[in-house]
């Protein structure tokens, strides 16, 4: 199983350590080994762990004495770099990059819980927010499928990285889209929980609460499967982040598609999408509809044009005269409200994650968060999972949003979407594409 293990689930992973198939050393040092062969063609890892071959060991050594740490005894897994690990620099920036972290993050110390073993920390904006995982100590992420596109941000280093087979799993964040754009570009799923359901504590820039409502953390991996394992693993309440609600967590296999009604829309008249990524999100509406789903087309009026208003008051609120924080929170509430009212009829929506495929690396597109950000603002569990490709081989991904706390009906949804129509990693980024010399 060494040879193919990089590119599998984590739950076939974690079954085949626990049936001593396969040794976490094994594992552990498969990853370590496509880390280093790709570590120049798509610059996504920004140091190791140095902790885990002996964390492997001693899952090893746990295992034969009949002690299984959980379910996730011996799987690697990798960490956005604003994401807090014990003892492991933080690279953001110069003055940051002087701070060694004394604790994990709740999301990673619940993976360690679990019985992860971390591998290293991967590239992202300064601060941890932006659209590309890009910096000036430790430069560009490149996306594996073709290093002279983006592989988008914040999170892009794990989307990279997974995508590439280096990492079986990652723990990203997203405020406007930034894990479930870079999931859209390099082919991999992803998941936005509810907000409040996953703490924030330890989270760089993202103090969660009140303070900051749009911020989750969240997964990555390659099949939508591995979201539904994880996302009961890092939620739930840990009494630091307030903001944090103790709702219960619904198995997505207890979801009957043939008792959803899901709307969808191909675009939004403000933001036009290529015609590939409209012809994806309607072969997936017609992939539900098979799987005896109802499917109706719907799309929010003003959507993205609302998004963007609230966005921009966001950005402006410190220095804009003439307009005030009641103003702000007023549109935002409307806006809640709006989609509340929308999506009444409906158990989830289905629509494009962003208007194109990943952009050149050079390429500005100030539209990449028009189909992701306003559902930051609402606070609904969003998945994206990836349905095709483009006919230069690009993948193609969709975003399945349901109602607060349904992250059962999105996952369902999104499974049904990943059986029908394939999971883009089976296809492996192209080894031209993987080996390519790219200056970065």
């Amino acid at each position: 199983m060494v040879n193919n293990v990089i590119f599998s689930s984590v739950h076939d992973i974690a079954q085949a350590i626990r049936t001593k198939e396969i040794s976490a050393q094994e594992i552990v040092t498969a990853y370590l080994d496509r880390i280093e062969a790709t570590k120049t063609q798509i610059n996504a890892v920004i140091q190791l762990a140095p902790g885990a071959m002996a964390e492997a060991r001693q899952a090893d050594a746990d295992l034969a004495q009949g002690i299984v740490r959980g379910p996730l005894h011996g799987v690697p897994f990798t960490v956005k770099d604003s994401l807090a690990t014990a003892n492991l620099v933080s690279g953001l920036d110069q003055r940051i990059r002087q701070r060694y972290p004394t604790t994990d993050a709740t999301v990673v110390a619940r993976l360690h819980a679990a019985g992860a073993i971390l591998l290293g920390k991967t590239n992202c904006p300064p601060n941890g927010s932006g659209s590309d995982a890009e910096n000036a100590i430790f430069g560009r992420t490149l996306n594996p499928h073709a290093p002279t596109r983006t592989a988008g941000g914040s999170s892009g280093g794990e989307a990279a990285l997974i995508a590439a087979g280096g990492s079986p799993l990652g723990l990203g964040s997203d405020v406007r889209g930034g894990l479930r754009v870079p999931a859209h570009y390099c082919g991999i799923a992803s998941l936005k929980p509810t907000a409040g359901r996953v703490p924030n504590t330890g989270a760089y820039n993202q103090p969660g609460g009140l303070t900051d409502p749009r911020s989750q953390c969240g997964p990555l991996a390659h099949t939508v499967a591995d979201l539904a394992l994880l996302l009961p693993i890092i939620a739930g309440v840990d009494h630091r982040d307030a903001g944090v609600i103790p709702m219960p967590w619904r198995n997505p296999t207890a979801v009957r598609p043939e008792k959803l009604t899901v709307a969808y829309f191909t675009a939004d008249p403000a933001s036009p999408v290529s015609d590939e990524i409209r012809h994806a999100v309607g072969a997936a509406a017609q992939a539900l509809a098979r799987a005896r789903v109802t499917v109706e087309l719907a799309r929010p009026t003003d959507f993205v044009a609302a998004g963007r208003e609230i966005d921009a008051f966001w950005q402006d609120l410190a220095g804009s005269p003439g307009r005030t924080v009641v103003e702000f929170y007023a549109l935002w509430d409307n806006f809640r409200t709006h989609m509340l009212q929308f999506m009444q009829p409906y158990d989830a929506l289905l629509c494009p994650v962003t208007h194109q495929v990943a952009p050149l690396v050079h390429e500005r597109d100030p539209r990449r968060f028009d189909y992701t950000a306003p559902f930051s603002l609402t606070g609904y569990p969003c998945v994206v999972t990836p349905v095709a490709t483009t006919v230069d081989g690009l993948p193609i991904g969709v975003q399945v949003v349901a109602q607060p706390w349904r992250e059962d009906i999105a996952l369902r949804l999104a499974q049904i979407l990943e059986q029908e129509l394939g999971t883009y990693v089976t296809k492996k980024p192209r080894e031209d594409a993987a080996s390519a010399e790219v200056n970065h």
